[in-house]
């Protein structure tokens, strides 16, 4: 009985131990590589925003002065060469996406490219 016990247990050690390794070959895949590439990118994206003349919260002043609504969601457009922000409306009459434009602040209709927006068409 103890070497049936015995051999239970060394199986159960041996499956955990290969849990544990499959988890972290998990870790350094594909998902893994994505982050480290995301964090080399955070540094381009914080050269523009440094050389934005304005402010995400004037960029947002900016689209709700000049399209009316309230922002409900606005970042820093990582699309773009230069500085940009993406400012997203909601009116009475539904949601719209304004570029503000980083160097002059002037807000400016954004194409819809959502799903389902007019620009998915290929």
């Amino acid at each position: 009985m103890s070497n049936n016990r015995t051999l239970n247990c060394a199986m159960a050690a041996l499956i955990a131990t290969g849990a544990i390794g499959l988890a972290a070959s998990a870790a350094s895949g594909p998902a893994f590589a994505a982050e480290q590439h995301a964090g080399q990118d955070d540094g381009a994206e914080y050269g523009k925003l440094a050389a934005s003349k304005i402010t995400l919260s004037q960029a947002i002043d900016a689209a709700e002065k000049k399209f009316g609504g309230k922002a409900v969601n606005a970042a820093l457009d990582n699309e773009q060469a230069s500085a940009a922000f993406e400012v997203e409306l909601m009116t009475d009459k539904g949601s719209q996406t304004v570029a503000v434009d980083g160097a002059t602040g002037e807000a400016m209709s954004a194409p819809d490219t959502s799903e389902g927006g007019q620009e998915d068409v290929e």
